[in-house]
């Protein structure tokens, strides 16, 4: 048996645990742009917490349950299920932990979580994302390696199930809904497992993980204290700007970019931007300044073969520095700035492909390998089956107008988008929020990305109100999630935990790039709107040569 923490100890965590419950049962989601009385899940997680304060051991760390099934399963909420349970040896950095399988039911499916319990818990409790189309969940090793009790959901489906794009409540399980039923679960699982509640929760996404930490700091405030939303994905927005570029692009042979086409426009956006931070030092800092011109590329009849781009090359590109406007003006989907195309991370990888289109018989083009661009794959699935409020698996995304089929997007907009930037309701509770996004993210705009940092800025009533729960860093040179040859490792973790638990507000984050296992750049990564300056004098590879400034 577990030795009991002191009496002043459990009575100042008992108090904290009573009181976020007291709050979790009174508090008011915003979801779908209404107002509605807190789900029954957050009740059952509240009353749970508040239980397993009062009467669990509460040695932290210490492991008060068996790892198996019937014990675990005596602590679920109401809803969750186990079907498996696994005591996991160390190895390396990661702990030896209970690993739990279960489900828990939303309304009309039931979303599958994993949630790890270690040995030496740090008493957190970590949540990570997934990405893509999710139907899998998030390797938990990250979170094990520093201690916290950590879980992900597949959000309601498996990657392998045909057919659940098809289902409403898979959809909005995929949505929104499917993360918060697992967060509900697993964290009233770990308070169970423990004798004790996570004294704090956090969350951790890119991509598709990005969008539900959105999602998440929108519908669900009460849900965690932390949350890490990277390169976060739009939902319809995305694909509709993804459509209009392969509309475009597979019109025609010669207007598909090749891969030498693309290290052709790298290599010259780079000598156009490079020196507009002060430094040259092949690295774009901040690509709102550059005034890259790609028409000076344009083919003429003394060209050589590979040193220039076509008319319809030159039209793809300036689709995707431009995005999408609508006849009204208003830009609907972001374009993306200019710089560090290249690169197997870069275009490549998500607009053009390793394997080029094949000419059809009307003289476009069409993809037909098995070795798609992520960005083309992710578009055609949506149109079929994620972005039409019916499903139309015949809709041809290459017939599709913005302002004439965006009213048949409405519905699963709102289902899939996390576009509202209302965020008081987290901010209120003292929840804080870290967004990051790579300048030079070929799958996701980040242009997108600093809209909506300035639209929440605005509606949480200016910049003083918003610095006091929100931090977003743009990173240059960044790829997807990563890659790219900007500096492109940090740890946005440990600066939330920080500002979390001990009020230390976050300035400059040093970011890393590694080559081979060596570090071979630093470089302070700034908070909106503030961007990073060479100071003058020191090695421009190290952190300490720059400053952060105001635009």
């Amino acid at each position: 048996m577990t030795t009991p923490r002191s009496f002043e100890r459990r009575s100042r965590d008992t108090a904290r645990i009573v009181g976020a419950a007291v709050r979790s049962l009174g508090t008011v989601v915003r979801r779908a742009g209404t107002s509605a009385p807190a789900t029954p899940a957050v009740a059952i997680v509240a009353i749970s917490l508040v239980a397993a304060a009062v009467t669990g051991p509460a040695t932290l760390g210490a492991r008060a349950l068996p790892c198996e099934v019937a014990a675990i399963q005596a602590e679920a909420p109401t809803g969750a299920t186990i079907t498996k349970v696994a005591v996991v040896e160390a190895s390396g950095a990661r702990p030896r932990h209970c690993l739990v399988d279960g489900h828990a039911v939303s309304s009309g499916n039931t979303v599958n979580f994993r949630l790890a319990l270690p040995d030496g818990w740090n008493g957190r409790f970590l949540f990570l994302g997934v990405g893509g189309l999710a139907g899998t969940i998030a390797n938990l090793e990250p979170g094990l390696a520093r201690g916290y009790a950590t879980a992900s959901t597949d959000t309601g489906h498996r990657a392998s199930e045909s057919g659940w794009a098809s289902n409403r409540a898979k959809e909005i399980d995929y949505g929104y809904r499917g993360t918060h039923v697992a967060t509900v679960a697993t964290r009233a699982l770990a308070a169970g497992y423990f004798g004790t509640a996570p004294r704090y929760a956090y969350f951790n996404g890119c991509s598709n993980g990005g969008r539900q930490a959105l999602m998440e700091v929108q519908r669900y405030p009460e849900d965690f204290d932390g949350i890490i939303g990277g390169h976060p994905a739009t939902g319809t927005p995305m694909q509709v700007g993804r459509a209009v570029v392969y509309q475009k692009m597979l019109a025609a042979p010669d207007n598909y970019l090749t891969a030498d086409a693309l290290e052709l426009l790298s290599k010259a956006s780079l000598a156009a931007c490079d020196k507009t931070d002060g430094l040259e030092d092949g690295l774009i800092t901040d690509p709102r300044l550059c005034r890259f011109d790609p028409t000076v590329l344009a083919c003429t009849p003394a060209a050589q073969p590979g040193s220039c781009l076509t008319r319809g090359q030159l039209a793809v590109v300036q689709q995707v520095y431009g995005g999408v406007r609508l006849k009204s003006g208003e830009m609907y989907a972001h374009g993306f700035p200019p710089g560090h195309e290249g690169g197997a991370s870069g275009w490549r990888q998500w607009i053009s492909g390793t394997d080029a289109p094949v000419a059809r018989d009307d003289g476009r083009l069409a993809y037909t390998g098995a070795s798609l661009p992520a960005g083309y794959g992710l578009m055609d699935f949506n149109f079929k089956f994620l972005s039409l409020d019916e499903d139309d698996p015949d809709y041809d995304w290459r017939q599709f107008d913005a302002d004439r089929d965006l009213p048949r997007m409405r519905t699963m907009t709102e289902i899939l988008s996390p576009t509202s930037p209302d965020l008081r309701p987290f901010m209120t509770r003292g929840g804080k929020l870290l967004i990051y996004h790579g300048w030079s993210d070929p799958g996701i705009s980040a242009l997108g990305t600093l809209a909506y940092h300035e639209a929440v800025v605005k509606a949480v009533g200016g910049q003083s109100a918003a610095d006091t729960f929100l931090r977003t860093y743009f990173v240059p040179g960044m790829h997807h999630c990563g890659g790219g040859p900007g500096p492109n490792q940090f740890d946005m973790l440990s600066v939330l935990e920080g500002w979390v638990e001990r009020g230390q507000a976050p300035g400059a984050i040093v970011a890393s790039r590694v080559v081979d296992g060596k570090t071979v750049r630093t470089r302070p990564l700034c908070p909106h709107p503030q961007v990073a300056r060479y100071r003058g004098t020191g090695s421009m590879d190290e952190a300490s040569s720059f400053t952060c400034d105001a635009r």
